[in-house]
């Protein structure tokens, strides 16, 4: 994860009381989308192994918005980093979202998940992208709490 000290960074987490390969589980599970709130639809070229492209379909206040992720990093009940990019006046800004999880005991994870905007323009599209992906992350983060308590 590059720039994790960024004032255009964002992060939430939640406790959950599943073992962080539970929360992994659930996190990378193909029909997701039936339960997580904040995840429409995605499709994964080769699962969520590093190199792998990501086609997610997001709930949004605006409506569904639609983004396309590299996987940098594959570290299963770990770390989960992917990267986007897009352009803005012209230039390319790149998005990174990176998912942690943290065992705390041997019952209980902690999921945290970061997301850093970086590019030469990032200070125009800050307040809207923070506004989007604060709502997708607590959608998500909501949902896959509501989930491990069903498990």
């Amino acid at each position: 994860m590059t720039e994790s000290n960024s004032p255009f960074s964002l992060n939430v987490g939640t406790q959950l009381k599943i073992p962080s390969q539970a929360a992994w589980d659930l996190f990378i599970q193909p029909a997701q989308a039936n339960w997580n709130h904040a995840l429409q639809s995605f499709d994964a070229t080769l699962g969520f192994h590093t190199g792998s492209i990501l086609t997610m379909k997001f709930q949004a206040l605006r409506g569904p918005v639609v983004m396309k992720f590299e996987i940098l990093e594959s570290s299963p009940a770990q770390c989960l980093v992917l990267e986007h990019s897009f352009r803005h006046l012209l230039f390319k800004h790149s998005g990174q979202i990176c998912v942690r999880f943290v065992e705390q005991g041997s019952l209980q994870c902690r999921v945290e998940m970061q997301y850093v905007l970086i590019g030469p323009f990032v200070t125009r599209v800050w307040t809207e992208k923070k506004l989007i992906v604060n709502n997708i992350f607590n959608l998500w983060l909501e949902s896959l709490k509501l989930q491990s308590e069903r498990l």
